[in-house]
Order: structure tokens, then C-alpha cells, then sequence
């Protein structure tokens, strides 16, 4: 029994993967160009985190509508594990925020640029936070956006739920934090995320926009996904209330066009409430 609960949460894992093609962060669709010029307005370079168990490719979408938008777009793959090839976002959160820390200071370098802007999915709307709170990163952030955000917790479904129940929880617990240490920091009460949100959640200097669909299957409840720290700076946005019709889950919300607007204007410094269900069909 506690062999077969480990492997449901580690198949919960791959099973967010959007690909599993390649490790490698592409060019495509125009992003990791580190010649990619500035604009007026786009003064900040984004870049896009993954999820659990992902890689860059999980933005191949995102990536290639921002990108064509006039942003200059990086997307970095992190969190590997030694003899686990292929998933991404498994290694120890704060392994992962290092390597983060090392990829702006490049990004920043490349593009001459003050700050960077982020998207985070999933895993990455926590590992852009552990950057800025524990690798100085206040001063070198614009804003920090969300899609699948999870910054309270998550049950996995309802998989951990079910282990607490029948006394399992510690035993996997335990096997994960050698072979994926984020699948225990992520859970709902963790010590990882007690730490991570002490304090508050939010910075006066830094903007927000998170977003958080009514369907994501493995954030549950979704508003574990937002910001308590709250001012004009933050934002908590239920998918659904800019489009009734946004039937996004957990991963299509990679894949959504409500997602691409609301963050482009929030970025733009426009109305992201303007969004509604007729900008699934705009360019």
C-alpha cells in the first residue's frame, strides 16, 4: 500500500507534464533569445517557471503569443534530480530558487534590464516567490503573475487527504524527500510554505496577478492558489469571473487565451477586468 501511494503521487507528477519531448530549454517561438531588445513597452524581460514534473516546453504556447506580443521571453528548466531524467521541478525548492537566482543575473546581464517580470505555473508561482524572499530578488522583480497558482498548499487531488486518513501520509512523506522533495514542500500545511509565508506573502514594491481556475483539479480548494497579504498591488483573479465560458483545469490553463490577455494587460499596464470570453477568439 505505501509503495502504490508513493507512486500515485510521483504519477501525479509526470501526469502534469505538458511534453515530455525534450529537458532542454528551446528557441522557439522567439524565447531564450538572450539578443532579444528591449521595447518602451516592455521595458522588463518575462520569465516563465514551470510546473512539478514539467519543463519549459509546458509554455510553447504562452511563450510564442508573448513573444510575438513584443516581449522578450525566457523560460528556464529547473529542478532536476540525478538519475530521474526528463521531469523537471523535482529537486529540493530551494536547489531550485539558487538556480533561478543565477538565471536572472544572466538574463539581467544579457538585456541590460533593472528587473524581470515573471509567470509561474503550478510549482513555479512558488519558486518565483522563494526567489525573491530568500535570494534577494525584491529589488530585481517588477511583478510576479500566476496561472495554477498553489500558494497555500495542495492535496493532490485529494491524494494526500486520503493517505492522512489511513495513516500513510508519513511513510510516503518520507520516500518522496529523496526522489521528490517539492511533492512534500507543496503540501497544504507543510513547514516549507509555513516559512515561505511568514511574514506576509507580498512586497509594497513588487505587483501581482494571480490567477486561479474554479476547475484546477489539483489545487483544491482553488483559492489556496492566492495572495493574503493583501493591497493595491495584489490581485486575485478567478478565471471564471472574466469568462464564465473559461473551462481551463490545472494544465490548460497553459494553454488559455483568457490567461494570455489578463497577463499581458496586467504586464501592459492595462485593465486585465476588460477580459472577457470574446478575447478567446483575438489575437
Amino acid at each position: 500500500m505505501l509503495v502504490k501511494s508513493v507512486l500515485s503521487i510521483v504519477g501525479m507528477v509526470a501526469a502534469t507534464m505538458a511534453t515530455t519531448a525534450s529537458a532542454a530549454a528551446p528557441k522557439y517561438g522567439g524565447y531564450n533569445d538572450f539578443s532579444c531588445k528591449l521595447s518602451p513597452a516592455h521595458p522588463y524581460p518575462l520569465i516563465l517557471l514551470h510546473g512539478l514534473g514539467g519543463n519549459s516546453l509546458s509554455f510553447a504556447y504562452l511563450a510564442s503569443r508573448f513573444a510575438l506580443k513584443g516581449y522578450c521571453i525566457f523560460a528556464l528548466d529547473y529542478g532536476h534530480v540525478e538519475g530521474i531524467p526528463i521531469l523537471g521541478g523535482i529537486a529540493d525548492m530551494m536547489v531550485s530558487g539558487q538556480e533561478v537566482a543565477n538565471f536572472v543575473d544572466r538574463v539581467l546581464n544579457a538585456t541590460r534590464a533593472t528587473k524581470v517580470d515573471f509567470l509561474g505555473h503550478s510549482e513555479g508561482s512558488n519558486l518565483m516567490r522563494v526567489y525573491v524572499k530568500y535570494f534577494n530578488g525584491v529589488s530585481k522583480t517588477g511583478a510576479l503573475t500566476a496561472i495554477g497558482s498553489n500558494q497555500y498548499g495542495t492535496e493532490f487531488a485529494h491524494i494526500v487527504t486520503f493517505l492522512r486518513t489511513q495513516n500513510l501520509w508519513n511513510g510516503v512523506e518520507a520516500t518522496l524527500q529523496n526522489i521528490c522533495k517539492p511533492c512534500v514542500q507543496l503540501v497544504t500545511n507543510s513547514t516549507f510554505l509555513a516559512k515561505l509565508n511568514e511574514g506576509g506573502d507580498t512586497y509594497p514594491e513588487i505587483k501581482y496577478l494571480m490567477l486561479a481556475s474554479k476547475y484546477d483539479e489539483l489545487i483544491t480548494p482553488y483559492t489556496q492558489g492566492f495572495l493574503r497579504t493583501l493591497g493595491p498591488n495584489v490581485h486575485n483573479v478567478v478565471l471564471q469571473d472574466l469568462c464564465k465560458m473559461d473551462y481551463s483545469m490545472h494544465i490548460t490553463q497553459a494553454y488559455d487565451p483568457i490567461v494570455f490577455h489578463a497577463v499581458d494587460k496586467f504586464l501592459s499596464g492595462g485593465n486585465y477586468r476588460d477580459v472577457d470570453c470574446s478575447y478567446m477568439l483575438k489575437k
